[in-house]
C-alpha cells in the first residue's frame, strides 16, 4: 500500500523482548522515502505527551480512521525538513 504525507495510520511496533507482541500506536506519515515511511507519533512520559519521529517499514502500517488528539492535533508536517 502506498502512504502519502498527511495519512493517519496505525503501526505496528514490536517493543524488544516482547515475544512477538505488537503494539498499535497512532501516527501520522511525515515523508515518504524510497523504502521506508517518516512517522511522527506520541509517548506518554512521565504524565505528558511527547512527539517521537521514527523510520518504520511501511508493511508494519495500516490505515487509521479515528482521531487521536495526542497525535492529529499536534503534528507539523515540515518538522525535520
Amino acid at each position: 500500500m502506498a502512504f502519502n504525507v498527511g495519512d493517519r495510520v496505525n503501526w505496528r511496533y514490536e517493543p524488544r523482548g516482547g515475544y512477538g507482541f505488537s503494539v498499535p500506536v497512532a501516527a501520522v506519515v511525515v515523508r515518504v522515502g524510497p523504502s521506508r515511511v517518516r512517522l511522527q507519533a506520541a509517548r506518554f512520559v512521565a504524565g505528558q505527551w511527547l512527539s517521537v519521529i521514527r523510520w518504520v517499514d511501511p508493511a508494519r502500517l495500516s490505515v487509521r480512521s479515528v482521531h487521536v488528539p495526542a497525535v492529529d492535533d499536534v503534528v507539523n508536517l515540515n518538522e525535520g525538513e
